[in-house]
C-alpha cells in the first residue's frame, strides 16, 4: 500500500513538472521541480523498501518460541537450561541500567549472546537428525556456555552490587576482581 501511495504522489508531482515546464516561461522553475520529483522518487521508494527488507528479515526467536522448535520434545531438558539462562540475565536488566554507560553497553552485549545461543539451540533442533538421534553435542555445549556466562554475569553483579552498598569498605581486590570479570566476559563474547 505505501509503495501505490507513494508513486501516486510521485506521478502527480511529475505532471506538474510537465506542466511547469511546457506551461510557463521560467525553465529554471520546471528543471528545479523535475530535480525535486526524482529525489522525492528515489528516496521514497528506498526508505519503503528498506523497511519491507527489515520487515521480511528473520526475527530473533524469544525463549517461549524455543518449545517450538523441540516439537518432539527430545531436548526438554537443553531448552529449559537455555530458557532460565535468558531469564537469569534479563531479569538484572533494571539494575544494570542504572549502571554506567560501559556496564549498559556490556549487559547489552551479553544479552545479545543469551539471544545468539537461543536462535543457534533453535536452528539446531530445527535441522536436527531425528532418524538417528546422534548425541547434541552441539546444544549441549551452547547449554554449557551459557552456563559460564551467567556464573560470570552473576559474579559481575554481586561484585557491583557490593562496591555501590560498601563504598567506605572498599578493598582494591574487588576492583581488580570486577576489572579481571570484564576482561574475560569480553574475550567470551567476542
Amino acid at each position: 500500500m505505501g509503495f501505490l501511495v507513494v508513486n501516486i504522489i510521485s506521478l502527480i508531482m511529475f505532471g506538474i513538472t510537465i506542466l511547469l515546464i511546457f506551461m510557463s516561461d521560467n525553465v529554471g522553475l520546471g528543471i528545479a521541480c523535475g530535480v525535486l520529483w526524482l529525489i522525492y522518487t528515489v528516496v521514497a521508494n528506498l526508505v519503503l523498501l528498506k523497511s519491507h527488507i527489515a520487515a521480511q528479515s528473520p526475527k530473533k526467536i524469544t525463549p517461549s518460541q524455543l518449545n517450538r522448535s523441540d516439537s518432539r520434545g527430545l531436548f526438554r531438558k537443553q531448552v529449559r537450561r537455555l530458557q532460565q539462562q535468558y531469564e537469569s540475565i534479563n531479569s538484572r536488566k533494571e539494575f544494570m541500567s542504572n549502571t554506567t554507560d560501559s556496564m549498559q553497553e556490556l549487559y547489552e552485549r551479553i544479552m545479545e549472546q543469551a539471544e545468539s545461543n537461543i536462535d543457534s539451540a533453535a536452528a539446531y533442533m530445527e535441522s536436527y537428525d531425528y532418524y538417528t538421534k546422534p548425541e547434541p553435542v552441539y546444544l549441549n555445549r551452547l547449554c554449557n556456555q551459557g552456563d559460564e556466562l551467567v556464573s560470570r554475569f552473576n559474579t559481575l553483579v554481586e561484585q557491583l552490587v557490593d562496591i555501590d552498598t560498601n563504598p567506605t569498605t572498599l578493598d582494591m581486590a574487588y576492583v581488580d576482581d570486577v576489572v579481571d570479570c570484564l576482561k574475560e566476559m569480553q574475550t567470551q563474547t567476542m
